[in-house]
């Protein structure tokens, strides 16, 4: 089986732009997360919302990282995922373009990728008739729009796939890179999530919120202040990374996912998996999973939710890449860590009916059991 590191991480999010940041401001507390006061301009014939607390991205110019040539017309999402991808590139010393290679792909996670392009389109439908739609604008109403994006201004010819399985859907789509990588479909995959706020993401929140939440906006139904996060991980074959003199900034040594109702625990299923892939828990026909290492995640989802806002789809490759940066810098107390992501505050539980848990095992370069590669035998068990 292949071995599969990390050696490149790029980060967009409130807290500002680049992996050092990123990691600042987990273990120091600075950067201040930048939170603005957001009016969402309504699309064509919908009704106005009120103002809205928002960690929001600060102002940057996306030409000034992947230049003015065929950016004009790309979603906001896609915009942020390709500047992620682009500094992650650059931190693991790839270029940041290529001749349409096949052994490079992109992993995309997200659940709202596209949502507000399609929703702007479709009000200007019905509100001016045919001729009032821009037919540019129709490749970006898709999911998958940030990853096709992004394959497009790169030249990253490989693997192509979207996940969007709620807040797991950065971890999947991590997950699914690295068995890419492991099955020999390609050598190097530019992974993570995004999760812009707009409009529409927005009112989706709102309507799906229970009830008021005791939250920073009081009776918009958020638990927390809703964030914007784009990052990317480099994932590449070890023996490719080792040739071509790249330095390793972790191992990913195992990944799991499960799915099902809070009595199903899902969230320990999937840490489990991880673990035992990992080579890092023993199994007896007699005696339950026992991992040989702590499940506690190493950056949990509120405290991602604390330091970043609320990112959904785009917290997985938040926690990943802090933990990623953790091993590296040896801030993290042990040198394999678990990155759990789930829809409750609970690591071990969910708060939904049926709802996806996705865990991965880092550790750092030189650590832990020897990496025998994802199996395939992940997925989403029941």
């Amino acid at each position: 089986m292949r071995e599969v590191v990390v050696t490149g991480v790029g980060a967009l999010t409130s807290a500002g732009m680049g992996h050092e940041v990123l990691r600042q401001r987990a273990v120091g507390g600075a950067p201040a997360r930048h939170e603005v006061e957001r009016t969402l301009p309504a699309p064509p014939g919908q009704p106005a919302t009120p103002p809205v607390r928002v960690a929001a991205l600060p102002p940057y110019d996306p030409a000034e990282h992947l230049g003015k040539k065929g950016i004009r017309t790309l979603s906001a999402e896609s915009k942020a995922f390709g500047v992620a991808a682009v500094h992650a590139c650059r931190h693991a010393g790839l270029p940041a373009s290529w001749e349409q290679d096949p052994s490079v792909g992109i992993a995309a996670g997200t659940t709202s990728g596209g949502l507000e392009d399609y929703a702007a389109l479709f009000a200007a439908r019905l509100a001016r008739g045919v001729r009032g739609v821009n037919p540019a604008q129709g490749p970006q109403t898709g999911l998958n729009a940030p990853a096709s994006a992004v394959s497009i201004l790169t030249g990253a010819a490989g693997p192509n796939l979207t996940v969007s399985t709620g807040r797991a859907a950065a971890l999947d789509a991590l997950a699914a890179a690295a068995r890419a990588i492991d099955s020999g479909a390609a050598t190097t995959m530019l992974a993570g999530g995004v999760q812009l706020l707009g409009y529409a993401e927005l009112t989706a929140r709102r309507r799906a919120a229970p009830g008021p939440g005791p939250g920073p906006e009081p009776g918009c139904g958020f638990e927390t202040v809703a964030g914007e996060a784009a990052v990317v991980l480099v994932l590449e074959d070890a023996a490719a990374a080792r040739a071509r003199g790249a330095r390793p900034l972790a191992r990913l040594l195992g990944a799991g996912s499960a799915f099902g109702p809070p009595a199903t625990r899902p969230g320990q299923r999937a840490a489990h998996a991880a673990l035992g892939e990992a080579g890092m828990a023993r199994t007896t026909p007699t005696a339950p999973t026992t991992p040989t290492a702590p499940t506690a995640p190493a950056y949990p989802v509120p405290a991602v939710d604390a330091a970043f806002g609320d990112c959904a789809g785009a917290t997985g490759a938040v926690q990943a890449a802090l933990t990623v940066l953790g091993l590296h810098h040896r801030t993290l107390p042990d040198d394999t860590a678990l990155v759990l992501t789930t829809d409750s505050a609970d690591p071990a539980e969910h708060a939904g009916p049926g709802s996806c848990a996705t865990a991965l095992v880092l550790g750092t370069s030189g650590s832990g059991t020897p990496s025998t590669g994802p199996s395939h035998q992940g997925g989403h068990s029941a």
